[in-house]
């Protein structure tokens, strides 16, 4: 869970559902310990997304699009945290149940700094290493190829 400190230090989280359901979302979040807001239309999602003031949105697959149009940011699509479950005995009816421990779990993951998101920090420090080890293999043959093309001139160019 969240801590108050970092609750002040955080950016709230933008919720954009219908408002029955965002209502739930928000209220959730909150009790977990994140900040949380939501909005129901397109012009109030347009001036929220342009405040700069949220480091998150989540929405269903059908507005993740618009979402990343007006900014872009990390959205969660909560759609795929619905998971369909038979019921027991002689019916054949299914209904699809939340699985809130993995959204907060995604909400979690998303809300730490970039550098504790790697492998050591689930650990799996073997990982992490090898991670760094192809970074690196990446930009020093990047580096070396910025550094042959510098040293090309153009065809056109050749007197």
């Amino acid at each position: 869970m969240t801590s108050h400190s970092e609750i002040k230090n955080q950016k709230p989280i933008l919720v954009f559902l219908p408002r029955s359901a965002a209502q739930v979302i928000v209220s959730k979040l909150v009790e977990h310990g994140y900040a949380a807001a939501a909005v129901y239309s397109v012009p109030e999602l347009f001036d929220a997304l342009r405040s700069d003031g949220y480091f998150l949105a989540v929405t269903t697959r059908p507005d993740i699009d618009m979402v990343r149009n007006i900014k872009a940011m990390p959205v969660v699509n909560l759609e795929v945290f619905f998971h369909t479950v038979g019921s027991t005995g002689d019916s054949v009816t299914a209904s699809k149940q939340f699985d809130g421990k993995a959204f907060l779990e995604r909400i979690r993951a998303l809300n730490e700094p970039r550098s504790s998101r790697s492998g050591a920090a689930h650990g799996n420090p073997a990982v992490n290493s090898r991670s760094n080890e192809r970074r690196s293999h990446v930009f020093r043959w990047w580096e070396a190829t910025k550094s042959a093309l510098r040293n090309c001139t153009p065809a056109g160019a050749r007197k």
